[in-house]
């Protein structure tokens, strides 16, 4: 049944209202400038399409005002996009079959497994990197928060193993070696460690050095692989009314948004179980391995293999400076909050360009790249999201994450300009983001790019403010990666500000880049908020 345009904005301006919390909005509201994020989008998809509306992420990105995204939908003959799940035609036999447990050699599968998958091109990446490296604190993720109520230890190892039964990824170990490639394989159950420490005869500055203390070991501490969980949780016992909660992961499991998620609902379960909130939403049907799956038909695309090759034909890599001698662990480092002038106003650039305001920072890190190695065309890894455009797909746990290139000509461009060319750039390869990184660098013959970029909103914490029982606060977190140059803007969560951090690898870059970078950012983000009323 054809649906006339207006039934189209009706319907689409219900969905919109619902998923940006919106109680009106009209045909020339942005979703971007309403608040709008990648994780937002697959939920705005995802509940379009439950309306009986045919559009994808990639639609959202190219239409983002209400009324053309309404009157692109409603479009007679077209064809729909190809969701990041690789489900244009569910029907059609993948050109990279997936290793399943029934493939695998029965006297080499350890007992208890109920599931097995390969791996992501991400994760093969990341264990590579680890394995070469003596480094225990590569990749490895920590994250700790002050809780305020009681302390319950039965609660808390109650609402850890609803969350293993919950999330498969927390099951899950790697063999590497055994079999014909690498997989991931899901046991049925894991128990997760829980370490607890009494600090309530301490003062508070004993307490922090205590914490600190702990925090040193455990990055110094390297996990197993090969059993599950990669997962561990202290807390330490501050009063007899808080406590500090501390996680620490495998990034091999967990990207960002999947370790936020961890932690909060690993706080709600928690509140849940001493009488406190409500429980957890009920999971969706989809799981990490259909992410594997598409990723794997999404790197047999030649189309998307030709783009990226246009894409970079005749670039040069950044050359970035070199280190000049031994330099100190503290020189790697810097991370400050962006001033609060600046913040403001890259908020007020994205509502009037109608942009996401991570390519209003994005924008600022291209010309930044562009002063330090003395380079017009440049080209920077972009962290960008892959879930599926499903239901429920932002409550799933895993590595959804691809690096792709970025190239723009940061010369060519005004301030405003260079805004709108990363935003241009990031839609132009939506189509094609769910190609590997590995496969991209394979086919140039060498990596297109040092540094890499990434901006952070990990709004799923807003959850906690629904908890009853206990209250949360004084977020910490603590990662490494082993890009050369990684730069990263993240929403601080307690309050509207953003925090700008860069890091380097000092064996590979010189010690005086992220204070260079830093003032070179910034030059640029001011000039952006300049130009733009």
């Amino acid at each position: 049944m054809d649906v006339s345009r207006d039934e189209m904005f009706e319907k689409l301006e219900d969905v919109w209202l619902r998923v940006l919390g919106r109680e009106a909005c009209g045909a020339d509201d942005n979703f971007f400038s309403l608040g709008g994020d990648s994780i937002i989008a697959i939920r705005l998809v995802a509940e379009a399409r439950a309306a009986g509306l045919d559009l994808g992420v990639e639609e959202v990105f190219l239409y983002p005002t209400l009324g053309e995204l309404a009157r692109a939908t409603a479009g007679a003959d077209r064809t729909p996009p190809e969701a990041v799940d690789g489900s244009r035609d569910p029907a059609a036999p993948s050109a990279a079959p997936m290793t399943s447990l029934a493939d695998l050699d029965p006297g080499l599968v350890p007992p208890g497994v109920e599931d097995a998958y390969p791996l992501s091109s991400l994760q093969l990446g990341i264990l590579y990197h680890c394995e070469l490296s003596e480094d225990a604190g590569l990749y490895h993720d920590l994250t700790g928060v002050r809780v305020t109520g009681p302390w319950d230890e039965a609660a808390l190892e109650g609402a850890l193993a609803d969350l293993v039964v919950r999330h498969d990824i927390l099951r899950t170990s790697f063999e590497l070696a055994d079999f014909q490639e690498p997989v991931q394989l899901v046991h049925s159950t894991a128990t997760v460690p829980v370490e607890t420490e009494d600090l309530r005869g301490l003062t508070e500055p004993e307490q922090n050095r205590a914490l600190d203390a702990w925090w040193r070991r455990e990055s110094a501490t390297p996990f197993d692989v090969t059993a599950a969980p990669l997962l561990r949780v202290h807390v330490g016992l501050l009063d007899d009314t808080s406590f500090r909660l501390s996680l620490s992961v495998h990034h091999v499991l967990l990207d960002g948004w999947s370790f936020a998620r961890l932690a909060t609902e690993l706080l709600i379960a928690y509140d849940h179980r001493i009488g406190g909130g409500d429980a957890l939403a009920p999971m969706p049907a989809s799981r990490y391995r259909d992410f594997v799956a598409a990723e794997r038909h999404a790197a047999q695309d030649t189309t998307s293999r030709s783009y990226w090759s246009e894409l970079l034909k005749g670039m040069r890599p950044l050359e970035l400076p070199k280190p000049s001698g031994a330099a100190g662990a503290d020189s790697a480092e810097l991370v400050e909050e962006v001033p609060a002038e600046l913040a403001a106003g890259a908020r007020r650039v994205c509502a009037a360009l109608g942009v996401p305001v991570k390519n209003v920072f994005l924008a600022a890190h291209l010309w930044a790249m562009g002063q330090l190695c003395d380079a017009g065309d440049v080209v920077t890894g972009l962290c960008g999201n892959g879930r599926p455009e499903a239901a429920g797909a932002d409550l799933v746990l895993g590595v959804f994450l691809n690096v792709v290139p970025v190239r723009v000509q940061v010369t060519d461009h005004s301030w405003k300009g260079l805004v709108q060319a990363a935003f241009d750039a990031e839609r132009e390869h939506l189509p094609h983001r769910s190609y590997p990184l590995a496969r991209v660098t394979k086919e140039l013959g060498e990596a297109p790019f040092e540094a890499m970029f990434n901006y952070t909103d990990f709004h799923v914490f807003g959850a906690a403010e629904s908890l009853r029982g206990i209250e949360v606060g004084g977020w910490g977190f603590a990662d490494r990666t082993n890009f050369p140059v990684l730069v990263e803007v993240n929403r601080l969560q307690e309050r509207s500000a953003y925090e700008l951090s860069i890091r380097v690898d000092p064996a590979r870059v010189s010690a005086d880049v992220p204070a260079r970078l830093r003032d070179l950012w910034t030059s640029a983000l001011s000039a952006i908020v300049r130009e733009t009323p």
